[in-house]
């Protein structure tokens, strides 16, 4: 099986080629959604976004002036890695735990 075949078996769909550089995209649901750059180097970028205003937004909260369409949480550093479905797998289970991690109230 291909790399490109294991992600597949992920969800992750063919989106574009830029420069030597092939895009793929999973969608969660309505809110995270995660790419994955697949270089010719042997190497990939893993990132992901969650659309944060649109997740409050259905909660019937607002983050800043409501531009809750341009409003996305990014992770501070993307994460480059081989191009091996476990790796790939390993980033997936780390955004969602951090995710998940995620308290908007402390306890006191």
């Amino acid at each position: 099986m291909t790399f490109e075949e294991s992600l597949a078996r992920f969800g992750f769909t063919f989106d574009r080629d830029s420069r030597g550089v092939r895009h793929f995209v999973r969608r969660t649901g309505p809110y995270l959604t995660y790419w994955l750059q697949v270089r010719e180097d042997g190497t990939c970028l893993f990132t992901w976004e969650f659309a944060i205003g649109e997740f409050a937004a259905s909660m019937g909260l607002q983050v800043g002036s409501d531009e809750h369409l341009n409003t996305f949480l990014f992770p501070r550093e993307d994460e480059v890695g081989p191009q091996e479905p476990a790796w790939v797998a390993a980033q997936i289970e780390r955004t969602e735990a951090r995710l998940r991690s995620v308290r908007l109230f402390e306890d006191a």
